[in-house]
């Protein structure tokens, strides 16, 4: 939600347009008008009391919010309960690439099927699943609220009996937290003040359950959950088991509620019984079976009767209205009753609907410790989630840590295990080990190997059990990823400049305690404009961050990092090669690797025989070409010293003409470079620059290039001379 302002800046659409899944919203007031409302909203009148006096731009967004909300919900005044400030400090920054890179909420292709929290989601109730959405987008950075929970759920995975009474009970269990709102707001019809009463008388029970056991995590949970149970008496002694939807069509209350309701009611009964009565008496008399008492909005109450019998109808029957089958009628009496019935019924629904506001009124005023209660469910919700699921995929409990190291033990992808087939992995980083350079064949199973690490990292940061046999995990503060291509048409964006856009924002935003995977850095240009771009960000990385850090690449030409990068350590995909076929083991092991089998992969997608063979050709071809490019050699380039320009100033952005640090005393001395003018060439440039294009004749033209060509046919065969 943005004001006018707001909502005509071209930087703050750019923004709301990168986000995924945001409609935007206008909504415009003065600021005054703003902090009014927060005042009036939370009844305060100076809102230092909640730190708002320091935060004038998050004081004017609760405004802007309150008032938008406001509007919406067409009241008066919108029922805040508190105002929370956020921020990063408590939680794992995940941004928007990472999100859609690791499919945590959808995959790529935008369908639920096949992300992490369809794979996990084990909850009962659908404030448990939103509440399971809010833990796995922002995982915990604190140790000790990530051991509550890790306490809370290893306590219900080793109590199956247990775990399953609380699944039970939850099962079915309507929406505390929407049923809160809709109270508040003033929406809920009876069949919710039913739903509140049944989540209420469930209370008690779930209360018992996640009281037993010594987990202070689940005793939160547990506490002042039937501290409502007064209400769900008062409620359920007053509405009927099944009201119907609309407030306004009666039916709502038991008897005995309210005894001028209860008089009504029988006045109207009496009426219905007379009715069911006078129609078996007309259809006796008449000796008329089709005769029917019916009523509708137009003419009330009214005999039908089908037009083969219509020389039986008495003379007291008045005339109603024609059909094409059938004529109605009324008489003297059936309109007395008529009166009776109708009176009396619009009369109860009347009194049911104010009986129904002052009850929902009732209700509303607790609407808040419905939040908090519904809050709670939710979380016993998600951590009896987290254990089902550990029971179900034998997942095992990480030991956190407050250090950057990682290893885990035959890990498994959280998504991909359910097919049976999936190949554990582990991984180990450490302080001589943290930078991870792995190779490989395609389709070996990089990628999944990268993403299984950072799920694994998510998961356990969230208190959830993890699919590895043993894990320790120190706390990451941020997951970066750099997998996939794509490009932003709309931007103007192509695929490469989308790829450097997301390192460089790696390379600005990462901290030593972070987990950063990438995924071919630099395949989206030259070879060699590629492989120096990743050179150059795997040095930066290993040398300036310090970051864990996974990269997979097919530049086997960086494996002899290892020998110069301190951290840096290859590791590759193994793959077996029986008699010229290759078999993909999808397994991760110390050491480099030297092929991609990139053409054998082609001729397993089916390329014709005659393109796999000549490719095969021309890879020997260009592998013997290019042997002399790799790191680890003498031929490597060293990094230039502090304060020496590059011959490739041009290509750099200017910076300041002030040296952040004092030059060396000393550089080692450049090497001149003395470059030979070949005459014959300096010749044809002359020709060139005395040409007038505009004023030559084409004969003219055809003579001067002939001219040229010449002069370089006699270069070449001078050259030819001397070899």
């Amino acid at each position: 939600v943005l004001g006018k302002k707001d909502a005509e800046s071209e930087y703050m659409r750019s923004l709301v347009t990168s986000l995924d899944r945001v409609t935007l919203s206008i909504h415009d007031a003065p600021r005054e008008q703003h902090l009014q409302t927060v005042r009036d909203h939370l009844e305060l009148s100076d809102l230092g009391s909640i730190d708002l006096d320091r935060r004038p731009l998050g004081m004017e967004a609760c405004g802007l919010t309150a008032g938008y909300l406001a509007k919406l919900h067409l009241v008066d005044v919108v029922p805040l309960r508190e105002v929370h400030f956020d921020a990063d400090d408590g939680h794992l920054v995940l941004d928007q690439t990472t999100l859609r890179n690791l499919e945590l909420t959808h995959t790529l292709a935008g369908e639920k099927e096949g992300s992490l929290i369809q794979a996990i989601d084990s909850t009962r109730t659908w404030m448990g699943r939103r509440l399971l959405k809010e833990w796995v987008l922002r995982p915990l950075t604190n140790h000790e609220r990530i051991s509550a929970r890790q306490v809370a759920v290893a306590s219900l995975v080793k109590a199956p009996r247990r775990l399953d009474e609380i699944r039970e009970t939850l099962k079915s269990m309507r929406d505390l937290e929407r049923l809160s709102t809709r109270l508040a707001y003033g929406r809920a019809n009876a069949r919710d003040l039913v739903a509140v009463a049944d989540c209420l008388e469930r209370m008690p029970k779930l209360q018992a359950l996640l009281s037993e056991g010594s987990s202070e995590r689940l005793h939160e949970c547990s506490d002042g959950l039937s501290e409502l149970d007064p209400l769900m008496h008062h409620i359920a002694s007053r509405i009927v088991p099944e009201p119907p939807m609309m407030i306004r069509d009666g039916g709502i209350f038991q008897v005995g509620v309210d005894e001028k309701l209860d008089d009504l009611r029988m006045k109207a009964g009496e009426g219905t019984d007379w009715l069911k009565g006078f129609e078996a008496r007309e259809k006796e008399r008449l000796d008329i079976p089709s005769l029917k008492v019916k009523q509708n909005r137009q003419f009330g109450f009214f005999i039908e009767i089908t037009k083969s019998h219509l020389d039986k109808v008495p003379d007291e029957y008045r005339r109603r209205q024609t059909m094409t089958n059938a004529e109605r009628y009324t008489t003297d009496e059936l309109k007395e009753w008529e009166e009776i019935i109708l009176t009396a019924d619009d009369r109860a629904k009347a009194l049911e609907y104010e009986l129904f506001l002052e009850l929902r009124r009732d209700v509303a005023s607790y609407a808040s410790n419905l939040s908090s209660i519904g809050r709670k469910v939710a979380s016993a919700d998600v951590l009896a989630s987290f254990a089902y699921h550990a029971r179900k995929r034998s997942w095992t409990r990480p030991d956190i840590r407050d250090d950057t190291t990682m290893d885990i033990t035959n890990g498994r992808h959280p998504v991909l295990e359910e097919d049976g087939r999936f190949v554990p992995n582990g991984i180990n980083f450490h302080n001589k080990r943290r930078f991870l350079l792995l190779t490989g064949p395609n389709m070996g199973g990089k990628s999944t190997y990268l993403r299984q690490t950072a799920l694994i990292s998510i998961l356990a940061q969230t208190g959830a059990f993890v699919p590895a046999e043993k894990a320790r995990i120190g706390i990451v503060d941020r997951v970066f990823t750099r997998v996939g291509a794509h490009d932003d048409l709309r931007r103007g964006r192509s695929t490469f400049m989308m790829e450097m856009i997301e390192v460089a924002h790696i390379l600005r935003r990462a901290s030593p305690r972070s987990l950063i995977l990438l995924d071919e850095v630099g395949r989206g240009t030259s070879t060699f404009d590629g492989l120096a771009i990743a050179w150059s960000v795997t040095e930066d990385i290993s040398k300036r961050i310090g970051a864990r850090t996974l990269f997979a690449t097919h530049y086997h030409q960086l494996t002899g990092l290892a020998e110069e990068v301190d951290g840096l350590v290859n590791v590759h995909v193994q793959v077996a090669d029986v008699n010229g076929d290759i078999r993909f083991l999808h397994t991760v092991a110390d050491g480099p690797c030297d092929d991609s089998y990139g053409v054998q992969v082609a001729a397993l997608a089916g390329l014709p025989s005659g393109v796999v063979e000549r490719a095969r050709d021309l890879l020997i071809f260009l592998e013997g070409q290019a042997s002399g490019a790799r790191a680890g050699g003498d031929g490597t380039p060293d990094s230039r010293s502090a304060g020496q320009s590059s011959l490739y100033g041009w290509m750099l952005p200017k910076a300041s003409t002030k040296p952040d640090a004092e030059p060396p005393s000393q550089l080692e001395p450049v090497k001149e470079i003395i470059v030979q003018e070949d005459p014959i060439l300096r010749e044809i440039t002359e020709r060139l620059e005395a040409l007038d294009p505009d004023s030559l004749t084409p004969r003219e033209a055809l003579e001067a290039l002939y001219a040229m060509q010449a002069a370089l046919r006699k270069t070449n065969e001078t050259k030819e001379l001397e070899e």
